[in-house]
């Protein structure tokens, strides 16, 4: 496990500083704020300080998307661009379809299915078992995101099914093609499983009885089965991978610290929310984002000023920049409760990304921890194992496994 910060609260200024990263890596670094990287992948520059990172995202018609990784082809002309991929117009009206499914109004219409769900899950704990929060987390977040995704007619297992589909590295630029080249590699059962068993189920009862929901747009819209698979395993990544992790990491926080723990218990939902974010700003669970120029990008950070040519790949490392002190100001590295940030700058930085491809699905993750969390750590909980720190190079994230815990 990385170092820790010792977790007494410190006052300075309005910000009550609490715990340090949990998830720290030897190659965790917060400058230089703009560096440029030569090596058998060829040039890149890095990233690292908030300004320059916000005008890379949001140069739009400058950049494009370069995916969970930053190696990849191109799209068939004639498969739909999954969203993670559009840019302009055709991303600018698929991104209007699909909002709608993360208004404020609807994700607040989703929280009494959450409610139920996290106690049916928190139940668990009267067995009188450990309980790994990794399994609760995974079944909280894919319930969800099946919701959102209109994931319903599946068989059980879903949540197993979506688990091993992201251990297969299914997900890059290839898009549509991910079938093929699992196949081609020996590792189609992940994929192949989801899209007969979830997704191509999903497709048949929206043809039938549209609902509200993502997969009833997209079939709506004429997608073909592969292309609605590709954006059902791309919603997934976001929906489930994600924030199955998040819980994760803010429950270490929380049950290892009492005074943020009886402070986030304490609070009005919008405290929580704050604590949460905070804790999602420091812990980011998607750790870098790319993209690749497509036509001069000028990116400045204090004194120096650099022109990305056509064609540069930009790793952006969100880790670092969540952690820019000229943004967040003292102890950049530890949960600040009540941070005064510059305005403009939401609580999570950019957890969620920024510009065109900024995440939707924000406030639904953040409430769907927030349901779980309270439930969680209103039992008197002993933790019994640690959770163990492992690294997925797919989506450039931590994974927290083998975190046990029981009803005192």
């Amino acid at each position: 496990m990385a170092p820790q910060t010792p977790s007494s609260p410190s006052a300075g200024g309005s910000t009550l500083l609490f715990g340090g990263r949990r998830t720290g890596r030897e190659d965790d670094a917060l400058v230089p704020r703009l560096e440029r990287r030569t090596g058998a992948a060829g040039e890149r520059w890095v990233v690292r300080s908030f300004a320059a990172a916000r005008t890379v995202l949001r140069a739009e018609g400058s950049v494009r998307q370069a995916g969970f990784l930053p190696d990849g082809g191109e799209l068939p002309d004639t498969m739909h661009r999954p969203i993670l991929y559009q840019e302009g117009a055709e991303h600018r009206s698929q991104r209007s379809a699909t909002a709608r499914h993360f208004a404020p109004k609807v994700t607040e219409g989703y929280r009494a299915m959450m409610e139920r769900l996290a106690d049916r899950l928190v139940a668990r704990l009267d067995r009188g078992r450990p309980v790994a929060i990794s399994d609760l987390s995974l079944h909280m977040a894919v319930q969800v995101a099946a919701r959102v995704l209109g994931l319903t007619s599946s068989p059980p297992g879903l949540a197993r099914r979506l688990e091993a589909l992201f251990r297969t590295g299914a997900v890059d630029e290839q898009g549509p093609r991910l079938l093929a080249r699992a196949r081609s590699y020996g590792r189609a059962l992940g994929p192949l499983a989801f899209h007969v068993l979830d997704v191509y189920p999903a497709i048949l009862a929206r043809r039938i009885r549209p609902r509200e929901d993502v997969i009833s747009d997209l079939v709506g819209r004429g997608y073909s089965a592969p292309a609605v698979l590709t954006e059902a395993i791309t919603f997934g990544a976001a929906g489930m991978a994600t924030t199955r992790e998040f819980i994760s990491v803010a429950a270490w926080h929380l049950l290892d610290d009492d005074d943020l723990r009886t402070r986030y218990l304490a609070g009005s939902e919008a405290e929580r929310m704050g604590v949460l974010a905070e804790i999602l700003r420091l812990e980011p669970v998607v750790g870098h984002l790319y993209r690749r120029t497509t036509a001069p990008v000028t990116v400045s950070d204090g004194d120096e000023t650099v022109e990305l040519a056509p064609g540069t790949l930009v790793d952006l490392d969100i880790r670092a920049i969540n952690a820019d002190a000229e943004v967040l100001g003292e102890q950049p590295l530890r949960v600040g409760v009540f941070r005064d940030l510059p305005r403009g700058v939401p609580d999570a930085v950019m957890s969620f990304g920024d510009g065109n491809h900024r995440c939707p699905g924000n406030a639904i993750a953040l409430l769907e921890s927030d349901v779980f969390l309270t439930r969680l750590l209103a039992q008197d909980l002993v933790v019994v194992s640690p959770p163990q720190l492992a690294w997925n190079a797919l989506i450039e994230s931590y994974e927290l496994r083998g975190f046990l815990v029981r009803r005192r």
